[in-house]
């Protein structure tokens, strides 16, 4: 089974029917029994579902990340001015760093959660389905890892994909390309 793997893994493999040597399989790629979920039509599964354990599916990117030239005071300063020019408020900034020290007495590098609202736009999205304000606002992250200050996004149609609606989905892409250009900039 190893040197099957081997195989699978360099692209050898083509269908479930190759390998020969796995139980639980008919030679049609479908799982026999003894797996809750598994069997005729896959019901229950997933979208995306493999049909085999063990197999991840790959990870999807959340969030917007890059690195800026400036301080982290100077890069916080900025995303809010940018954020303004762009008709969003920051309505939350949490100070993660200090948080986590006055109630953990951990210590780490500067990091902030600004919370950024536009009102056309979330006034939009809730019109369309009352729930979706559980995504505001949109959170940009400011931070520092190892000496370098990072702006970090949380994707807004990321989030917004659990719906499946997509009249929200494409104001969630509108934001996104207008928080996306705010990342940019900074």
């Amino acid at each position: 089974m190893k040197g099957e793997m081997n195989e699978m893994e360099k692209g050898g493999m083509k269908s479930h029917e190759k390998m020969e040597g796995m139980k639980g399989m008919n030679g049609k790629g479908k799982m026999k029994g003894g797996c809750k979920g598994h069997g005729k039509g896959m019901k229950g599964m997933g979208k995306g579902h493999h049909g085999m354990h063990g197999m991840e599916e790959p990870k999807k990117e959340y969030a917007y990340v890059r690195e800026v030239e400036t301080g982290f005071d100077e890069t916080v300063a900025k995303v809010k001015e940018e954020l303004k020019k762009e008709g969003f408020g920051v309505l939350s900034e949490i100070r993660v760093d200090s948080l986590f020290k006055e109630k953990l007495n951990l210590d780490m590098e500067p990091y902030v959660i600004l919370g950024a609202c536009n009102p056309n736009y979330s006034s939009r999205l809730i019109g369309i389905d009352i729930n979706s304000g559980t995504f505001l606002p949109c959170n940009i992250v400011v931070y520092v890892k190892e000496g370098k200050t990072y702006v970090s996004l949380l994707l807004p149609t990321v989030a917004m994909s659990v719906t499946g609606n997509d009249e929200l989905l494409e104001v969630a892409a509108k934001v996104e390309d207008i928080l996306k250009g705010v990342v940019d900039r900074v």
